[in-house]
């Protein structure tokens, strides 16, 4: 009976074996690679997807798997190439398609996504979500005809709701089709003739075809329709916002404000866009201020909208009453990390240093990771004259600072400058040349480090570059000019220094104790002693540290000083 099979039978029977070992192995490695996945462990899941393409590239389901684990680790790249290999092996597979069409979304590759979600069309034609994904990409295009021909279809399907529909006008206005845009919009107010938002739809749609005075006469209606609504009020207090109308705005805010109508979002979101208009805080803030102390009033503990209020003193320069709220907020928010930055800052930047030292210690402790928080620890403690903790703190802010050239270079120059006030020269230079190594033309730091040579008599030639290197970029800062005229004066070249601060005062009347003491000097070695008392009292006048100053004047023949 055998006898009879001859040897390519004997050859195909063998081939079909080998096969059908072949998927067994397949189907039980695609089996635990999902057992795998589900009970999370994801490596392991992975290894075995890309074992399963190994046995058999020409099956999807190993692809689309490994795109969705490649998505969820964040690598883009072999997410799209994976998803794309599923999608083209199994074509009218729906679900691929709009897997694929969305990652290519995800990663801003528009034009790629539009092939997938056509072919996820073709495979499912009555799917209304692929249909309004289709409609939102042509309409970002400006492909109006295919956007609107899409969402004909959802409209007739009852599927267009309110967000698509937005969709579709914003589309039509971005391509300037203000004529189809208001016809649609019309359409839906006929439909929906209560809804006061279509009608400020309408307007905005005339005030962008630049037909103002219709949008004027629909804003006009919606409020003479019902004056005490607080969402025709809302939309008319946009409207006089985007005109800049700003008086207007006031009519309405309070009122939108107490409403219990509008939710907290629109009201934090309409307050916090008003107080990023500077024209409307510098007229309107007390108006502004008003209505923020009544949100505050509902809100009591909501940090978002405790910030708006000191915020707009910020920006109105208003240090002291910002610093004010700051600490009143935190009297009852203990944690607020973001208003004890604030106020770090403010604190610094009005010079309250035992303020500063007391926040920004706390500061540093409660959040041993921030930067800040160490670095403004240090400037208070270096301007209290403890530099001992100015030195520990900045030598941690030099570590979290990690490879940030920029943080570096910042806590590279602090150093130097405290180990300058430490009398501690040799370790002062070290760090402002390790600084330098790091921005060799930053001209602060190159101010900073030739002033630090010249008070000391050190390497003069050295220092006369740095500043002439500083000049040549900015020739217009005083206190550049200033370092420059006093390297001058310590490489004995007393008429240029004299030339360089006489333009220092010809550009303004200088106060600074310091440039008025080094001109007094510079005076003083011309023999010009009586113009150098005058300037060395200026600078008493101005820093009554500078006890010094004093012998001096009695030496260049003024009177003595008490």
């Amino acid at each position: 009976m055998f006898l009879g099979c001859s040897r390519e039978t004997v050859k195909v029977s063998s081939a079909l074996f080998k096969d059908a070992a072949v998927n067994s192995k397949y189907d039980y490695l695609i089996a635990e690679a999902i057992r795998q996945k589900y009970v999370g462990k994801a490596d392991q899941a992975v290894a075995l997807f890309e074992k399963c393409i190994e046995i058999d590239k020409n099956r999807s389901v190993p692809y689309f798997e490994l795109a969705q684990a490649y998505a969820k680790m964040g690598d883009s790249d072999k997410a799209i190439r994976y998803a794309s290999r599923a999608a083209n092996l199994d074509r009218n597979n729906y679900w691929y398609q709009m897997a694929c069409g969305s990652l290519f979304v995800q990663y801003e590759e528009k034009d790629s996504a539009l092939v997938y979600f056509q072919r996820a069309l073709y495979a499912s034609p009555k799917a209304m979500e692929v249909n309004t994904i289709l409609a939102g990409l042509y309409s970002e295009k400006g492909d109006i005809s295919k956007a609107d021909s899409l969402f004909m279809i959802l409209d007739r399907a009852g599927a267009l709701n309110e967000q698509m529909f937005l969709v579709m006008i914003s589309g039509m206005i971005s391509n300037k089709a203000y004529t189809a845009a208001a016809e649609r919009t019309r359409a839906l107010i006929n439909r929906f003739p209560e809804e006061v938002k279509y009608k400020a739809l309408l307007a905005n749609i005339y005030s962008e075809a630049g037909e103002g005075e219709k949008s004027d006469s629909i804003y006009s209606r919606i409020i003479e329709d019902d004056p005490n609504n607080a969402e025709s009020q809302m939309l008319v207090l946009i409207n006089l916002v985007s005109k800049k109308k700003y008086e207007g705005v006031s009519v309405f805010l309070g009122s939108v404000i107490k409403s219990q109508v509008i939710d907290r979002e629109r009201k934090v979101a309409l307050v916090s866009e008003l107080n990023r208009d500077s024209a409307y805080i510098v007229s309107q803030n007390k108006t502004l201020e008003a209505s923020l102390l009544l949100l505050e009033e509902d809100y009591p503990d909501d940090e978002e909208v405790l910030s708006i209020r000191p915020e707009m003193y910020e920006k109105l320069g208003m240090t002291g009453k910002a610093i004010g709220r700051y600490e009143e907020i935190l009297s009852k928010v203990p944690k607020g990390y973001f208003f004890k930055e604030r106020l770090i800052l403010l604190y610094a930047g009005s010079e309250e240093y035992e303020k500063l030292y007391n926040l920004a210690s706390a500061y540093s402790s409660e959040n041993n990771r921030s930067i800040i928080g160490k670095v403004y620890y240090a400037i208070a403690a270096m301007e209290l004259g403890k530099y001992d903790v100015a030195d520990s703190e900045l030598n941690k802010a030099l570590i979290l600072a990690g490879n940030d050239k920029q943080l570096k270079l910042q806590v590279l120059s602090m150093l130097g400058e405290l180990k300058y006030r430490m009398k501690d020269f040799e370790e002062a230079y070290k760090y402002m040349e390790k600084a330098l190594i790091i921005d060799p033309d930053n001209i602060m730091l190159l101010n900073n480090y030739s002033y630090f040579l010249a008070e000391n008599d050190r390497e003069l030639q050295k220092a006369l570059k740095m500043t002439e290197k500083v000049i040549a970029k900015d020739s217009n800062n005083a206190t550049y000019l200033d370092t420059y005229a006093w390297v001058l004066y310590k490489s004995g070249k007393i008429k240029e220094a004299y030339g360089v601060m006489r333009k220092i005062f010809e550009k303004s009347e200088e106060n600074d104790p310091e440039i008025l003491e080094h001109m007094g000097f510079i005076l003083k070695t011309m023999s010009k002693c009586n113009e150098a008392v005058n300037y060395w009292r200026m600078a008493l006048e101005g820093d009554s540290s500078k006890e010094y100053l004093k012998k001096e004047i009695e030496l260049c023949g003024g009177e003595k000083q008490e």
